[in-house]
């Protein structure tokens, strides 16, 4: 609760210390003008409670997450109560002979214990130069499955980085973005002792056209994942991944979204693992391939639906052992109401399958209720 207190006292603080800062009529609703400066800010988030019930075991009561299905054959049905997802964010921006400077800061209660914990945190230069943590430019953010539950699916693109990133703009459609961004080591060891270490960041580029149609993007990403042995000597392991996704629109508000990812090492774009021993016990990267597809229909103004189905697979190497995750799918659908202005009440429906490297699997089945109000201080 500390937290909440601590945040939202910080929050109104920036307004009355800048001097009461003032709406003004020439700005987007919900933002703010700062008298006597050209800064202007906005202050939202939203808050979001969950009631999750489990027909069977998952080992993420907080969101769905497929990997951690077990497949020991155990049974057990659960309820449960979450507002982590909650969301505070603060965004600031202000020109200059460079061009717009955006500062902007995103957080919720995902951390240890439900702790506070950052999201995103960046400045962004005339949209061109960007510094700090945000969406991995190897994934499309913008075709985020909009579902009730948090985790998204399991073989999804799905990261956020610290990095630098530039962008060059070809026209009002087309862009190209290139990035250096921090590596991670989800990684399996060998079983002579070790450690793991990133000597270079990622290197992702994505191109996107967007038309009245929709859009289109194709994205890939280079890195290396090492095991120094503490005996002396190394495994260096090259990883790579490509990334197609897009949106068709239908009629006025309707949708298709589709993602197509895979590569030797892809796994570290999407939660997996980037490389496993083989039969000799030395590393290798792991083949990785993933989809997924979306339908959003509105079958009123203020009443939609979503359905979501993904699948990924790995191809196990040798020296993995047989509890390791060789294959998941996921889908998910749900009814979602826009009962009053920015509060929505949602049901979802949703079911997932792993598959170990042995051929053990497990099945979970989850319905959550969810209830979001959207704010703007």
């Amino acid at each position: 609760m500390k937290y909440i207190v601590n945040t939202i006292g910080l929050f109104l603080l920036v307004q009355i210390s800048f001097g009461q800062a003032q709406s003004d009529t020439s700005l987007p609703k919900g933002w703010w003008h700062i008298p006597k400066t050209d800064v202007r800010f906005k202050v939202g988030g939203y808050v979001k409670a969950d009631v999750i019930h489990d027909f069977n075991p998952i080992g993420s009561p907080d969101f769905f997450d497929v990997s951690k299905i077990p497949t020991d054959g155990s049974e057990g049905q659960t309820t449960h109560f979450n507002v982590k997802e909650t969301r505070l964010l603060l965004d600031v921006r202000t020109p200059s002979k460079v061009g717009e400077i955006r500062a902007y800061v995103e957080t919720d209660f995902y951390g240890t214990s439900g702790a506070f914990r950052i999201r995103h945190a960046f400045v962004d230069i005339n949209d061109k130069w960007l510094v700090g943590q945000t969406w991995s430019n190897f994934m499309d953010e913008s075709i985020i499955p909009n579902t009730l539950d948090f985790e998204k699916p399991t073989a999804y693109a799905f990261a956020r980085h610290g990095m630098v990133r530039w962008k060059q703009k070809f026209s009002k459609k087309a862009y190209l973005a290139l990035a250096l961004e921090e590596p991670n080591t989800n990684a399996t060891a060998p079983q002579q002792a070790g450690k793991f270490y990133s000597p270079l960041p990622d290197f992702t580029a994505r191109y996107r056209f967007t038309d009245s149609w929709g859009h289109v993007q194709l994205s890939a990403f280079a890195g290396l994942i090492s095991y120094q042995y503490s005996s002396g000597g190394k495994d260096d392991v090259s990883l790579y991944g490509i990334n197609l996704s897009g949106r068709f629109n239908l009629g006025k508000k309707d949708y298709f979204i589709y993602q197509v990812v895979g590569g030797p090492g892809s796994g570290r774009m999407r939660g997996g693992l980037a490389a496993a021993p083989d039969a000799n016990q030395e590393l290798q990267a792991l083949d990785d391939l993933g989809y997924t597809a979306g339908l959003c229909h509105f079958w009123t103004p203020s009443l939609s639906s979503l359905v979501v189905y993904n699948s990924g697979g790995v191809d196990n190497s040798a020296g993995q052992s047989n509890g390791s995750i060789h294959k998941v799918d996921y889908v998910a659908a749900n009814l979602v109401w826009q009962f009053a202005p920015n509060t929505m009440a949602g049901m979802e429906y949703l079911w997932g399958k792993r598959l170990d490297k042995s051929d053990a699997s497990g099945t979970a089945n989850r319905l959550q209720f969810s209830v979001k109000h959207s704010f703007n201080l």
